[in-house]
């Protein structure tokens, strides 16, 4: 009988400093990627954090290149772990970077299990927005710490390419950071997913893509899908619903990416019926004080035309188009807004 790989078994294991106390159950978000797996693990002080092993065994399964799909892996994982460290070392406040990393290897076993630890966080915004139904004021003190955590990524030219509610994590009361860049790239340090157009879940994804279109600007493929995903966060905060998925369900069958034979161009003038559908539908939402800002924020962030996303009124000028800067500050206020007035 062959034995479990050994990424699969190491809980009871003693890993550095760290002891392997508990196998997490996969769930979305919990551990990016089918070749890893997840641990609860605590130092010798008792201190818990989040350990994610990474199994290159599958590198030699029968549906995998051998050697060449393991020197892929690898070459994934050192990426990770730089930009990990890239971030750290740059006093990223707002993005989860590792505490610690390594290889784990046993006598007998041929190729070792590089790891990464991370502080553990008390859940995602998905977990907490289901389980404890939060007040607006939460919502968007949430929302606003999300955007810092992208908005630090991108001043250093890094996008993160799969943000969703669980990769958006929470850390005490409401101190949120945006979590797992094993999607994301930098402009002058690319990784390996460049070569794909987008290395995300498809489920969050900016609806361009969907249809095959690719900018071939880097700001307005890069940036302007996380501009998007990011509007698939406010939307969820603001609806429990992703806004890429509200908007799909108001385009026709013969509209639908799996069943629309035309390009891009032809497309357009449906895309924006639905999305101006779909900013109705979730201004009904809104409690009135933040209603015409929030959906400002929202229509900007998610139009369904890339060239078309993000600040583009000549009054703010002083910020790129792809720029965050704006939205963090109008969140912010909004934030301090319905915490004092108790919206």
């Amino acid at each position: 009988m062959n034995e479990a790989p050994l990424a699969s078994r190491l809980l009871g294991k003693k890993i550095g400093r760290w002891q392997v106390i508990e196998k997490r159950q996969r769930t979305e978000g919990d551990c990016s990627g089918f070749y890893s797996t997840c641990y609860t693990v605590k130092d010798n002080e008792g201190n818990l954090a989040f350990l994610k092993a990474y199994n290159y065994v599958y590198a030699f399964g029968s549906n995998a290149g051998s050697a060449d799909t393991l020197k892929l892996m690898v070459e994934n994982f050192t990426y990770e772990r730089d930009l990990l460290s890239f971030c750290s070392d740059h006093r990223m406040r707002r993005v989860v970077t590792a505490i610690d990393s390594g290889e784990y290897k046993e006598k007998g076993e041929v190729i070792p299990v590089p790891y990464l630890v991370f502080e553990i966080a008390q859940g995602s915004l998905k977990t907490q927005k289901n389980v404890e139904n939060p007040d607006m004021a939460w919502n968007l003190s949430t929302f606003h710490g999300a955007m810092v955590g992208l908005s630090q990524l991108h001043k250093a030219k890094i996008v993160h390419q799969d943000i969703k509610p669980s990769n958006i994590l929470i850390f005490g009361e409401n101190y949120s950071k945006i979590s797992d860049l094993g999607s994301a790239t930098q402009f002058d340090n690319p990784s390996n997913w460049m070569r794909i157009k987008h290395a995300g879940d498809l489920r969050y994804a900016p609806i361009e893509l969907l249809y095959g279109y690719y900018s071939p600007d880097w700001d307005t493929r890069r940036y302007g899908a996380d501009l998007f995903m990011m509007g698939g966060i406010l939307s969820f905060i603001l609806t429990n619903s992703n806004f890429l998925g509200l908007m799909l369900n108001k385009l026709p069958d013969n509209k639908q990416p799996n069943n629309f034979g035309g390009n891009f161009e032809e497309v357009k003038p449906h895309l924006v019926k639905a999305y101006s559908e779909t900013l109705e539908e979730i201004e009904t939402e809104i409690p009135a004080g933040i209603r015409k800002d929030l959906v400002n924020v929202l229509s900007e962030l998610s139009h369904p035309i890339p060239e078309e996303r993000g600040n583009r009124k000549k009054l703010f000028i002083i910020h790129r188009q792809y720029s965050l800067q704006r939205y963090i500050s109008i969140i912010g206020r909004l934030a301090k807004y319905v915490m004092w007035t108790k919206l």
